[in-house]
């Protein structure tokens, strides 16, 4: 729907009009190739309240206004003080300093674009002149273009868009919520390495104009970057429909330095919003293969993916992705107009095929609280005087990071003061004196939850939020905390009525998670028990489990074998800990793959300590600890629970627990780990299928008197030809003794622990080694990067 009022000039004194539908592109010829119009139609003026009635089918709508400088000779620009508002949101206002957009070294001409969703049909376009003598509102054109559902902003409260949140500690991944109570403007669409896109050539009904990058880039970066083109054929997919962007944006994109600097891109906005950044890619050359083209991006100098590789995200060259971020500029800015730095790093930038590449970049502003867009900058920005602004080379980038490292360790500290005062003054933290347990000296403490806070973290415990179920009841992904914008991303499990497992099970898991802190182990957050509820809040593992990464999900790329065998210390580390660390032992009682989380950064967390005991104390024998008189282990007396597969024979023979138990289930899983096959496998033999135990499957086919040979015949085929024979002997020897048939027999975790690190230095030395021969100064490993820190 369109109003134009055509070459002359034009003044309403009524208080209604109505938009009247025109054919989708019928106005798309008089744009001309600088997004301007070639005939200037000319304004229609507003002395008093003026509402346009749009009547359209519900759903999301693009608002375009056009603007022209009022070149009336009666007309005084400066008098241009007015507010458009759509519904319930206020658009835009302008100002004494900002109506006069035709003057000397102002914009020339302004297109304005908003995006709102309309529930009932009913769509209000508002003009309000202010109530200074002699005020106006004016505007040339309007247009009314339909959008497709979910293409910037999803759902309601039910289904929200949950976007990760920067400008804030990067070490809190937290998320912004987005749904279609926000509005947005347009405030940049770039063609990055591209030409000019007019609207009749975006390939969509709305008739989006994409503008080159050079205005947004310092001279220099201009001239030294390249530009690479292809005419690979871009295969959208359900995920990027054809409309998210035209074909133009995706098979041009400029690359980042090959010296190792970055490429950069700075974009003026308003203080006091937040921002959606939207980032386009697409590899468009057909030689690059997976994990060849790795960099970096980085949003106002905080990295918003350290490990980008768009072959991988899109599962192959020409297939179209993109990537959203949302910026805070709400807080803690100054009410100057503040600079959007978008730059790409190559991490493999000393090859010229492998540099860091973006092909498209969207920024809009989201409306605040009070529904408002209006900014300092109605009419947007005369972007040239921001390009010349300093090309961040490597050096420059470092002592920039550098120096805001040092500012936010700072305010880290600060925070966590804050916090901890917050915590202990404001939050609800409650003593579990309701739980029976050992602990008598010692206090525990843990938050506690209302079920009104879990029912909206998880959207009344929707469906759609559901990760997982065990056992003990359905394991939901939920926000909570974190204010208004910003949550905090949780587990939270929910137990079941009809399970097994209840109240000792619910009241064994707070009990102990609260008195353990381990890098290692899963941190609780709090529970919930009201109205027969019993809820347990953990930490969100984003990886999910390790019985995933090996056979649980066939979506999920094989783990190298570096990877796996530090995923196995990282929870042998766990599992010590609870053995040998903690004030008492402890005995976990169902160590099994899917109890091994693996949180962002592939690190190994055990979880899941509703079966667990505490281990027999030789210091302090309680009622149901005891020696037996045939072996002076200590252990504790207790009826036989676990998971199939993993169960202790000998435990479950005598119903006499001790930490060997942990220990022998630890062995499973990593023959887990090599075979990548299930604890309980399904096979064919004698032409009837059986159920297996993996443990005794392994054992039958591992003779180290055949030099290893044997094992290779059940190793995981994705790994074959990849080890160091030397390492998974180790690896494979170690697991053998885990799993014999007395405890008393097997090693503790202590030396399970130093037998994996053996076996992780056979295999570094080996790479090393084979490095040194191919000249390759740096690894690649699969699809997966080795992450710091993860040892």
């Amino acid at each position: 729907m369109v109003i134009d009022c055509g070459p002359s000039s034009t003044t309403l004194s009524n208080k209604v009009g109505f938009l009247k539908p025109v054919s989708p592109l019928s106005t798309a010829d008089d744009e001309s190739n600088d997004g301007a119009s070639s005939h200037i139609p000319g304004p229609i003026l507003f002395q008093t309240d003026y509402t346009y009635v749009c009547i359209v089918p519900p759903g999301p709508k693009i608002i375009q206004f056009q603007f022209y400088p009022p070149s009336l000779g009666s007309t005084n620009e400066s008098k241009a003080l007015f507010t458009i508002s759509a519904g319930k949101y206020t658009l835009l206002k302008t100002s004494a300093s900002s109506c006069s957009i035709g003057s000397q070294g102002q914009i020339q001409h302004a297109i304005r674009e908003f995006y709102i969703n309309v529930d009932d049909g009913r769509l209000n376009v508002t003009f309000t002149p202010s109530s200074t003598p002699g005020a106006y509102a004016f505007v040339n054109k309007i247009k009314v273009v339909p959008v497709p559902t979910s293409l910037y902003v999803r759902g309601n409260d039910e289904d929200p868009l949950q976007i990760r949140l920067l400008g804030h500690n990067p070490n809190d991944q937290q998320l912004y919520i987005l749904n279609n109570s926000r509005a947005l403007e347009t405030m940049y669409r770039v063609n990055i390495g591209g030409p000019f896109i007019s609207p009749d050539l975006d390939g969509s009904e709305m008739m989006r104009t994409w503008s080159t990058d050079k205005s947004y880039m310092s001279i220099n970066e201009e001239v030294d970057t390249d530009i690479l083109q292809s005419k690979i054929k871009i295969k959208y997919s359900a995920e990027v429909p054809a409309y998210t962007a035209p074909v133009k944006v995706y098979t041009t994109t400029r690359a980042s330095y090959v010296n190792g600097g970055n490429t950069s891109w700075s974009f003026p906005l308003d203080p006091g919003f937040y921002y959606l950044i939207r980032l386009h890619f697409c590899e468009i050359n057909k030689k690059i293969k997976l994990g060849e083209r790795v960099f970096k991006v980085y949003i106002n100098y905080q990295t918003a993916e350290g490990h980008a590789d768009v072959f991988e995200w899109s599962n192959g060259a020409g297939f179209p992705v993109h990537r959203d971020y949302v910026v805070d500029y709400a807080s803690g800015h100054s009410n100057s107009t503040q600079n959007l730095v978008v730059a790409i790093e190559g991490i493999n930038s000393e090859l010229d095929d492998h540099q860091g590449i973006l092909n498209g970049l969207e920024i809009f502003k989201i409306s605040d609280k009070n529904n408002n867009l209006a900014g300092a900058h109605p009419f947007g920005f005369e972007v040239d005087q921001y390009r010349n602004i300093p090309t961040l080379t490597a050096t420059l980038f470092r002592r920039i990071i550098v120096t805001l490292l040092a500012i936010l360790l700072g305010v880290m500290v600060l925070t966590v003061v804050f916090h901890f005062i917050r915590f202990r003054l404001g939050r609800t933290w409650v003593k579990q004196s309701f739980l029976p347990w050992h602990y008598s000296s010692d206090q525990y403490y843990c938050q506690k939850f209302s079920l009104t806070e879990m029912k909206s973290a998880t959207n009344n415990f929707c469906q759609a939020f559901q990760i997982g179920s065990g056992g003990f009841g359905n394991v939901y992904k939920g926000y909570i905390g974190g204010g208004v914008y910003t949550v905090d991303t949780v587990a939270i499990k929910r137990a079941n009525p009809t399970s097994k497992q209840g109240l000792h099970e619910f009241q064994t898991e707070i009990t102990m998670l609260s008195k353990l802190r381990h890098r290692h182990l899963v941190s609780l957050i709090g529970y919930c028990k009201e109205d027969k509820e019993m809820i347990l809040v953990y930490d969100y593992m984003a990886q999910g489990t390790l019985r995933d990464h090996l056979y649980g999900n066939p979506r999920k790329p094989p783990l190298p074998w570096k990877l796996r065998v530090k995923i196995c210390i990282g929870a042998a580390r766990g599992l010590h800990y609870l053995h040998t660390g903690a004030n008492e032992k402890i005995i976990h009682r169902d160590v099994k793959s899917s109890n091994i989380l693996l949180d962002r950064n592939l690190v190994a967390k055990v979880s899941d300590f509703g079966l667990s005991k505490v281990g027999p104390n030789p210091n302090m024998m309680s009622s149901d600890t005891a020696h037996s008189s045939n072996d002076d282990t200590p252990h504790v007396s207790t009826a036989v629970k676990g998971s199939f597969g993993y169960l202790d024979p000998e435990y479950y023979r005598r119903q006499k627990l001790t930490e060997k138990s942990d220990v022998y289930s630890f062995g499973v899983v990593l023959f887990e780990v090599v075979c990548a096959r299930p604890a309980v496998m399904s096979i064919v033999q004698n032409g009837e299928p059986e159920h297996v135990n993996l443990s005794e499957w392994a054992l039958q086919h591992y003779n180290p008197g055949q030099g290893g040979k044997a094992i290779d015949q059940i190793l995981d085929p994705s790994l074959q030809g990849k080890i160091n024979p030397e390492s998974l002997k180790t690896f494979t020897d170690i697991a053998r003794q885990c799993l014999r048939d007395r405890g008393s027999e097997r090693p503790t975790m202590g030396d399970v622990l130093w037998k994996l690190e053996l076996a992780l230095q056979q295999q570094e030395r080996d790479d090393q080694v084979e490095n040194t021969r191919t000249g390759t100064s740096f690894p690649m490993e699969g699809t997966w990067q080795t992450r710091p820190g993860l040892l």
